[in-house]
């Protein structure tokens, strides 16, 4: 047996994905610059480096070193001591870094150039034991000095929120010199290069594994990583099911793992800024004119200055939206959340009728998809921008992680009568079941949805629903629908309210099966925009 390629917890994978600004930091630094890397937990930051290094050792004359956390204790000393020990160079216990540099491009043998990367760099920002300031903030800006006057010296640091600590509280020469750019999310084909393994072991994912993954990771390295390394573990072809019962369970068992991705978006000891940004942004995603985001700044809170730009600059290198346009100079640009594990919902309520209690949750769940609508779509090969909504049981895989993270079980294709569901949920302690299928209006057998849940009836069930999705403007698809896929059935039909929501239609149906029983299907018509 192959061994499982795949490690989530590795700083070191066997399968990298190079990232488009890696010749540019590479570049700075060779140029004697200095750089800063924003990203979120989980989000590339220490392979990225790692990445980083292997480059610049190629490079003739160049040595590299990685400092891959902070010395402990950490004071501007032992950082001094462990920065001179990791270059070779013997330096007395009051040697600044101007000296110990000084001291190594002076010896016999010595690199023409050197290039220090730093990981952990919001950890640099924690105070001393022995000290009021944080040291981090004094071996950054000696650091910056003796950068100045060396010209074969490159300095790059990847953090989080410490970032915006340097800046705004602490103050450092360091981070205003620096270039700075920020690591996110891989987008559909860089995660597809992740899965080379599973094309070498002769078994390729299918696309719609793949996009499945996609959107219940966000394009989070480590999420997606996660993902594989579970799928790998399979004795048969993986389908997109088994990509939402993977996660299904990762936010109980990591669910410290999901906070601290979060952790920088709303701590009120620094700023709730980028947190009321994001809430905006999911209210109404899409082309944005920056002054409706500016007002939702309101009071800023916290130590942190943070501006429009940084929020959203934040928001991206955690992972949870994604940006079109420069947040610093438009006046308007194109931001969406991304779809994926961290923007469904985790919220609970108290229980109340289960037809009321699955409409409320469904309703959430479906202004989700709408508002991370372009994620969606996969290109179709169909000529330049083609796009194409993946399919039916794409969209079942992520409303059945949905639910659970909402309080349900969920059970994609259980076997009800002669078919299987595309979706079966049930709230914990509950013997009455929810029955959902999900359809692409125009495609397969569309027109069928509502015969289909009616064959799943038994007793247990308390109510079915049919999702039809469309992706394009129809006028008078309410009208058409009621024509064309419920007036022939000879079904009860009702319109039932959808304000507030960007549900199209929802058309209510009673009937009786033919062994009696009360049969009753919400039909939920939700067009997603390409945007």
């Amino acid at each position: 047996m192959v061994a499982n390629p795949y490690n989530w917890q590795s700083h070191t994978p066997q399968i990298q994905v190079p990232r488009p600004d890696l010749d540019l930091a590479a570049e700075t630094l060779l140029g004697n610059g200095s750089a800063v890397f924003l990203g979120g937990r989980g989000m590339g930051k220490s392979v990225f480096l790692r990445q980083l290094a292997a480059e610049l050792e190629g490079r003739p004359g160049t040595q590299v070193v990685l400092f891959v956390a902070p010395p402990a204790p950490l004071t501007v000393r032992t950082c001094l001591t462990r920065l001179a020990r990791q270059i070779g160079v013997d330096a007395h216990e009051d040697a600044g870094a101007l000296e110990i540099f000084e001291s190594y491009f002076g010896r016999d043998g010595a690199s023409e150039r050197l290039v220090l990367l730093f990981d952990e760099f919001d950890r640099y920002a924690e105070k001393g034991e022995t000290s009021a300031q944080p040291p981090g903030r004094g071996f950054f800006n000696d650091l910056e000095a003796a950068r100045r006057e060396l010209p074969r010296l490159g300095i790059l640091a990847a953090g989080s929120i410490g970032v915006f600590i340097f800046r705004d509280v602490l103050g450092s020469s360091f981070m205003s010199r620096a270039l700075h750019r920020r690591l996110r999310p891989f987008d559909r084909s860089e995660a597809a290069l992740l899965t080379r393994p599973f094309d070498e072991r002769g078994a390729p994912l299918s696309e719609d594994v793949l996009d499945a993954l996609f959107l219940a990771s966000g394009g989070i390295p480590s999420l997606l990583t996660y993902g594989l390394q579970h799928l790998w573990k399979l004795d048969r072809r993986p389908e997109a099911r088994d990509v939402s019962e993977i996660f299904m369970q990762f936010e109980e068992l990591h669910g410290d793992y999901l906070r601290d991705l979060l952790g920088a978006l709303n701590d009120p000891r620094f700023s709730d800024t980028p947190f009321r940004v994001w809430q905006r942004i999911q209210e109404g995603p899409g082309q944005i004119r920056r002054a409706d985001l500016e007002a939702a700044l309101g009071q800023p809170s916290g130590v942190l200055k943070l501006d429009l730009a940084d929020a959203l600059h934040l928001l991206e290198a955690v992972g949870v939206i994604r940006l079109e346009g420069s947040a610093i100079h438009d006046k308007s640009f194109t931001v969406h959340p991304l779809s994926s594990l961290l923007n469904l919902s985790r919220s609970h309520h108290a229980e109340d009728d289960l037809r009321v209690d699955f409409f409320r949750d469904l309703t959430v769940l479906l202004g989700k998809l709408h508002r991370s609508s372009v994620d969606f779509f996969r290109p179709s090969g169909g000529g330049a921008g083609g796009k194409r909504l993946v399919p039916e049981s794409v969209f079942a895989a992520h409303l059945a992680l949905g639910f659970e993270l909402l309080g349900w079980r969920s059970e994609r294709e259980a076997q009800r009568g002669a078919g299987r569901t595309d979706l079966l949920l049930r709230r914990n302690g509950d013997t009455e079941v929810v029955v959902v299928e999900v359809k692409i209006w125009g495609r397969n057998d569309y027109r069928e949805a509502h015969r289909q849940v009616e064959s799943y009836w038994t007793d247990d069930v308390a109510v079915g629903a049919v999702v039809q999705i469309a992706d394009g403007e129809l006028p008078d698809w309410p009208d058409r629908y009621r024509r064309e896929c419920l007036e022939p059935l000879g079904v009860q039909v009702a319109e039932g309210s959808v304000e507030g929501t960007p549900i199209r239609a929802r058309f209510i149906t009673s009937a009786s099966s033919a062994d009696g029983l009360e049969v009753r299907v919400e039909h939920f018509l939700l067009r997603l925009p390409r945007r």
